[in-house]
């Protein structure tokens, strides 16, 4: 991968996690939504990995997964998979 679609990547994923967080600010109920984004995305990664046996998709069980499913949520669950099956 080039070092150009690296910082593609990066920009973009940045730029999704500053949209989710501002729309969580504006809802007033910061906290709320981010324990409930952070549950609901890290219970897509297990949903993905435990269906990853019949359907042959695994996602990495670390910091990076982790972080990007408790903050994005299952679209960042998405995502994930979506640059696994391009780039893996």
């Amino acid at each position: 991968m080039t070092t150009q679609l690296k910082v593609l990547l990066c920009a973009l994923a940045g730029g999704g996690s500053l949209a989710v967080f501002v729309a969580m600010l504006r809802s007033r109920r910061l906290l709320r939504n981010l324990l409930l984004s952070a549950v609901s995305g890290v219970a897509a990664l297990y949903a993905v990995n435990a269906l990853g046996l019949l359907l042959g998709l695994r996602l990495a069980v670390n910091g990076l997964t982790l972080g990007v499913s408790a903050v994005a949520g299952p679209p960042g669950v998405a995502a994930l998979l979506l640059a696994d099956t391009i780039f893996g």
